[in-house]
């Protein structure tokens, strides 16, 4: 082996140690960041969170957990751009996506959550909880069509989930598909007959509220 190539392996060895290094510290700060999350002293934790994105910064659940804590506190843009992070690290990741999508519907910004929750059911089209959050966001923007089309997928994931097709039934009571409501509405009943608010919205279609 000559001097060259003995070298570049020295200095393969040395960043393959200081990357496991960092790795245990980052690891260890996290893990004190969970403690302290789970005691509530959630300032505490994303100190130690933001010591462990500065030891693995190119690991994506740290910083996720870092912009969960800073919602937690109301610090909306520090969560956002922590989520922001995780999800170019991670973009396969729906998780990600739906709980960006959260933050931006909690700052108000529902074209923003829209977006990320539409990606959230690409990267996981079998959660239909995704999916109904995606329509319940749709619904209140009034973009009627596409939150049936989320319900609708919704529905038949989980075609038992009564309050899945009151939610349906209100995406096609708006869009003035009477039949179409009292269906999903009625439909929503016999699944849960103790649950009224299906009886309160065929009320409504009946007498022209919805329509």
């Amino acid at each position: 082996m000559d001097q060259a190539a003995a070298a570049r392996e020295a200095d393969q060895k040395r960043t393959s140690r200081t990357g496991s290094q960092n790795l245990r510290r980052g690891s260890t700060f996290f893990n004190r960041a969970e403690v302290y999350r789970r005691k509530g002293l959630f300032r505490d934790a994303i100190v130690s969170y933001n010591r462990a994105v500065e030891c693995s910064p190119s690991n994506a659940h740290f910083h996720f957990r870092l912009g969960e804590s800073f919602a937690i506190i109301g610090l909306i843009q520090d969560a956002l751009d922590a989520m922001e992070m995780a999800r170019s690290l991670t973009p396969t990741e729906g998780y990600y996506h739906f709980s960006i999508g959260n933050i931006y519907a909690r700052a108000g910004k529902l074209h923003e959550a829209i977006a990320a929750m539409q990606q959230a059911t690409i990267m996981a089209p079998c959660n239909a909880y995704f999916s109904v959050r995606l329509g319940i966001l749709c619904l209140q923007t009034s973009y009627l069509n596409e939150a049936a089309v989320a319900l609708r997928h919704a529905v038949f994931l989980q075609p038992n989930n009564a309050s899945y097709h009151v939610l349906l039934g209100d995406a096609y009571a708006n869009l003035g598909f009477e039949r179409e409501a009292l269906k999903h509405y009625r439909e929503a009943g016999r699944l849960d007959p103790y649950d009224t608010q299906y009886v309160e919205q065929v009320r409504r279609i009946i007498s022209g509220e919805l329509i």
